[in-house]
């Protein structure tokens, strides 16, 4: 005999119709999980569907792993440019029919648009200050070249969109999208990223970092410092990599441990490059202290995984997560990744502090898990009910008794 359990699921309510399934339809570039936005709609959509939900995918391609998520799958025109695959992804959309239209960036027209890069001229303009002087005029007449222009005429007409709402994963994103795009506040949602704190348990992932420590020759007293990105330049790691040679010269015992990025670079006494990962959270264990100097940071998963595994976290006010942050309690703020001085000197009050690293870290770890991913995603609910609203329907929980059924994948012709 099976248990029956309480569980709430959503459900949408019409009258005089009554209660239906709530059906979801999320439009991503890529659903691969390679990156911050691919990860953070995988952890929705497999959420979603969860709670009830009817969750259709549309993507250029699948990867293996969200393949076996309860979901059905729109393969969209893996070749096309970005109108073409608005366009052909608006097709099969019609022939759907959700109830609620969601976008991570590469459609248009949609119920909600959350452009997981922020502002991309925002971005842009740090990416140019993240490389040398003499090299940004280079940057910007590459940006007159043809597939950049479509690229921001193609943003413009996202934010053009009057019918959706925007979500903007940090206050510092939603102050670029009314100050750059012209987006009316109003229009402008805040909710910030979050990620499952279970995941990045430093105690569950203590024997997978201790071995990974010794597989990559850091010594027991070694304070790792660990960076996860795969735009180095834009995040800052050229900079920590000055840095933390700095402070090696001083006689500290700092190594930088870096993930993420195309492939492997070079490494020494000092600094260890690994190169894309697939199980991050035991290279967070692995580590003593998080450092994220970015230039831009619309809200980084990746900060947000480091408080989750109980490190201290250094990153910069560029950054959108900087905003959970309270410094000096559960993570520490610099005013930019060019103030290698501030940055010095926190890494070197961590590196000598074993207790204060503790005392911020279990902090850090309680920071995510009330900033988790459930909280995170329930604000997305409060969005969708929102675009349900203004069409006379209502989005709601209802406790429902009965065992979790388990769907399985389809891919949709």
């Amino acid at each position: 005999m099976v248990d029956k359990v309480l569980m709430q699921n959503l459900v949408i309510r019409d009258l005089p119709r009554g209660a239906s399934r709530p059906r979801i339809a999320l439009v991503i570039d890529r659903f691969d999980g390679r990156g911050g936005a691919e990860i953070y709609t995988r952890d929705l959509a497999g959420w979603l569907a969860n709670r009830g939900c009817e969750v259709h995918v549309l993507a250029r391609s699948i990867g293996p792993m969200e393949q076996r998520l309860p979901l059905v799958f729109h393969e969209v025109e893996p070749r096309s440019g970005r109108v073409a695959f608005a366009a052909a992804g608006s097709e099969r959309l019609a022939a759907i029919r959700p109830d609620v239209t969601h976008d991570m960036g590469a459609a248009l027209g949609c119920d909600v648009f959350q452009p997981h890069v922020g502002s991309s001229l925002a971005c842009q303009r740090a990416a140019d200050m993240a490389h040398p002087a003499w090299y940004r005029p280079l940057r910007r007449l590459m940006r007159t070249c043809s597939r950049r222009r479509d690229l921001v005429r193609f943003t413009k007409r996202q934010f053009a969109a009057g019918g959706s709402l925007i979500v903007a994963v940090s206050r510092r994103v939603a102050t670029d999208i009314t100050a750059l795009h012209g987006v009316p506040a109003e229009r402008i949602r805040v909710v910030h990223n979050g990620v499952d704190a279970d995941r990045f348990d430093a105690v569950r992932n203590r024997e997978a970092g201790n071995a990974l420590r010794r597989r990559l020759g850091f010594d027991a007293d070694d304070v790792v410092v660990i960076a996860v990105a795969h735009n180095h330049r834009l995040k800052g790691l050229h900079v920590l990599e000055r840095v933390i040679r700095r402070l090696r010269r001083d006689a500290l015992p700092v190594r930088l441990l870096t993930c993420g990025g195309s492939g492997h670079g070079r490494s020494d006494a000092a600094v260890v490059h690994v190169g894309r990962v697939t199980d991050v959270a035991a290279y967070y264990a692995a580590a003593d202290i998080a450092v994220q100097p970015s230039f831009y940071d619309a809200c980084s998963l990746t900060t947000l995984e480091s408080l989750a595994s109980g490190l201290p976290v250094i990153t910069t006010r560029h950054n959108g997560a900087s905003e959970l942050i309270t410094p000096g309690v559960d993570g520490f703020v610099i005013d930019g990744p060019r103030d290698t001085d501030a940055l010095a000197e926190c890494l070197a009050v961590l590196a000598v502090d074993r207790w204060r690293r503790a005392v911020v870290g279990l902090a850090a770890r309680q920071l995510a898990r009330a900033r988790g991913s459930n909280a995170s995603f329930a604000a997305i609910i409060g969005v969708y009910a929102e675009v349900l609203a203004a069409r006379g329907r209502t989005l709601e929980w209802r406790n429902t008794a009965g065992p979790a059924s388990c769907h399985r994948p389809r891919l949709a012709a």
